[in-house]
């Protein structure tokens, strides 16, 4: 994919209204909405563009986040072609049964598309060059926060491509610098929840060659799970490739060698994963996160402010991230126009940005919680598996229910009631029965 024609690179100036830290999907949408304000931002990161993020990540846009992506004015067209264009998920459960589930119409959208981060975090960075207050720079790695006598942080320290530091101020710094924040670890952000009881350990790697599941021509996000602590998720990517996700629950993970030998046992254990991959390549580095955090750290403190994973991150397994990080930088943008306009102190802004994201974010990031637990720690019986989370998980209306709470158009903390459980129950042993009979009936 080619990016936007840049405009020229002019030197760091020794002052701004707004210094972000990190320019992927979270840095880069706050610049380009803080752009369209007409307010002087810089947004700097340690990485050159097109580069795959540090960690790993699910990277698919559902309806919901490309709605965002159109606010910022980006065609979705740039972001995916006709292989990675997924029209339903398959799901597998290891010795029990395999289910389709189209996907569900939401933002009038019937799909959803697979990307590389590497060239989708270009599209958004190289957008920026049409707004001429924001200044973008990779290749600049942050330093430390700068801060006046009453410890108020009032600019950063960075690093320039020549190995020069150089001080520029700012009337605030935003952190979207990922869920390793050195701007949260230097502003010392205390984590307010963490969920550590129930977490995976996820490996990635991209490949070409994998062989279809099945013939329908729609393309799948393929989800493989033995229900007993271990998930394969294949997910599209343009170019015919495939990212393939080893999702483990975290105490179960024995790395005997290298990452690499790790991820490839354990799709190999598996028949029905071990023959799509057969005959495939890898075609670049494995890549890892043990122990993957579901944290909650405090929005702000005084000239400085989080967003994106900096702030709240969860398992990527929902694919949820990028929506996250678009929609935690539209409220930011929103609260800081009122901060520059006067309307509002900056403890305000804070009050109101933690408010508003928690009450966007967080029934669905309990519900992660929720599912890492059900999913990867409990482990039911080989019976349950072939009755009733097969009723449920191959019922119409469970499914369609499942994928508006993904797609966030469903509340993610009600979408899932006791009516739904039960007549998905009743539809299945029902439908149990008929085949039973029938086959009852064939036989004599």
């Amino acid at each position: 994919m080619q990016g936007d024609t840049k405009k020229p690179q002019r030197e760091l100036e020794s002052e701004y209204e707004v210094v972000i830290v990190g320019g992927r999907p979270a840095g880069a949408s706050l610049a380009a909405r803080l752009g369209e304000q007409g307010v002087a931002t810089l947004v700097i990161d340690k990485a050159t563009f097109p580069s795959e993020p540090g960690v790993p990540s699910c990277a698919v846009l559902y309806p919901h986040t490309l709605h965002l992506l159109d606010e910022l004015g980006l065609d979705e067209r740039r972001f995916s072609d006709e292989s990675a264009t997924i029209r339903r998920f398959l799901l597998e459960v290891d010795g029990g049964f395999k289910t389709s589930m189209p996907i569900v119409e939401t933002f009038g959208r019937d799909y959803i598309y697979g990307i590389a981060r590497a060239e989708f975090d270009a599209v958004l960075w190289d957008a920026l060059a049409h707004r001429p207050t924001v200044t973008a720079r990779d290749g600049v790695g942050f330093v430390d926060l700068l801060r006046d006598d009453d410890g108020r942080v009032i600019g950063v320290t960075a690093r320039d491509r020549d190995g020069q530091a150089r001080k520029i101020r700012a009337r605030c710094v935003v952190g979207a610098d990922g869920r390793f924040s050195s701007v949260a670890r230097k502003a010392g952000a205390r984590v307010l929840e963490d969920y550590a009881e129930h977490t995976s350990t996820v490996h990635f790697a991209t490949w070409e060659g994998v062989a279809p599941v099945d013939e329908d021509p729609r393309v799948p996000v393929y989800v493989f799970t033995t229900a007993r602590g271990t998930d394969v998720l294949m997910f599209p990517r343009p170019g015919h490739r495939v990212s393939i996700c080893t999702h483990v629950r975290a105490d179960r993970v024995k790395l005997e060698g290298d990452a690499t030998a790790y991820y490839l046992r354990t799709l190999e254990r598996f028949p029905s994963v071990a023959r799509r991959i057969e005959g495939a390549r890898r075609i670049d580095e494995v890549v890892g996160l043990r122990r993957v955090a579901n944290r909650y750290l405090e929005a702000g403190g005084p000239g400085w402010v989080l967003v994106g994973d900096a702030l709240h991150h969860k398992d990527p397994v929902d694919g949820q991230g990028i929506y996250d990080a678009l929609f935690e930088t539209k409220i930011l943008a929103e609260e800081l126009a009122a901060w520059r306009a006067g309307e509002r102190s900056w403890d305000e802004l804070l009050a109101r940005y933690d408010h508003r994201v928690r009450e966007g974010m967080r029934a669905m990031f309990l519900a992660t919680i929720g599912r890492l637990r059900r999913e990867l720690y409990e482990e039911p019986p080989v019976i349950v598996k072939k009755t009733l989370m097969r009723w449920l998980l191959t019922d119409e209306e469970y499914q369609h229910r499942f994928l508006l709470f993904l797609f966030r158009s469903a509340p993610p903390d009600r979408w899932l009631t006791r009516g739904l459980m039960a007549r998905a129950v009743a539809r299945g042993m029902w439908g149990d029965l008929r085949r039973m009979l029938g086959g009852s009936k064939a036989a004599s």
